[in-house]
């Protein structure tokens, strides 16, 4: 009797051995699956001489936070990073897509890789103690999420020329008011575009820096 009721045991065992190689297998045929890279968008060159192509990056500045601290385009060396450009005072699309990005920013909560830029577009009234204020409001971590202040030209010239968030053209008089959002990789190449106002848009925008992450293996 004793022999018997070892058969039900081994049984039992070997089901949970092969249940054990089936997951093993499925991850493994998961993890051969090619990753869906973002593209490279802005314009390009190619030259024929080295049959290479250059991309689009976006242009350095020098800026002050809501902290008053400097930051350049270097702060974000190594880093990802999502750029718009709002005003502190706007009732309308700057209220929605801030909202939404700091829904955003809570999934990279404490992930030192991913950054969020908000650009001011009305720097005159947009001091660092405004901003510091709009940052509490919006719950922004120092340091995760940069709100940016001072030359208006500056400001403007990168939401036209850097990001492209806005199409219109002029020396900085005219008022640029935009809810398009940029993901930007670490080697300074925008990687996608949204519309900061709508939440598909910005979910999509979460997955799309998931997807960044380990294209450059930047691990959450």
């Amino acid at each position: 009797m004793a022999s018997q009721s070892k058969f039900p045991i081994i049984n039992l065992v070997l089901l949970v051995v092969a249940i054990g190689v089936l997951i093993a297998a499925f991850k493994i045929s998961r993890s051969n699956e090619p990753m869906r890279l973002l593209p490279i968008y802005g314009p390009k060159n190619y030259n024929t001489s080295s049959n290479d192509t250059t991309y689009h990056k976006v242009l350095d500045f020098k800026l002050t936070d809501q902290m008053g601290h400097l930051v350049t385009l270097d702060s974000f060396k190594h880093k990802i990073f999502v750029a718009n450009f709002f005003y502190a005072t706007c009732p309308g699309i700057c209220k929605k897509m801030n909202m939404e990005l700091e829904r955003a920013t809570k999934d990279f909560t404490g992930n030192p890789y991913i950054k969020f830029v908000s650009y001011t577009v009305d720097p005159l009234r947009d001091s660092v103690p405004v901003l510091a204020n709009y940052a509490k409001m919006h719950d922004a971590v120092p340091y995760q999420w940069y709100f940016l202040t001072g030359d208006k030209a500056e400001i403007y010239n990168l939401a036209r020329k850097s990001y492209f968030a806005a199409v219109d053209e002029g020396d900085g008089s005219n008022f640029v008011h935009t809810q398009n959002m940029a993901l930007v990789d670490t080697a300074g190449y925008l990687r996608g575009f949204y519309s900061g106002t709508d939440s598909a848009e910005v979910d999509r925008m979460i997955v799309d820096i998931n997807l960044l992450l380990k294209e450059e293996k930047l691990y959450k």
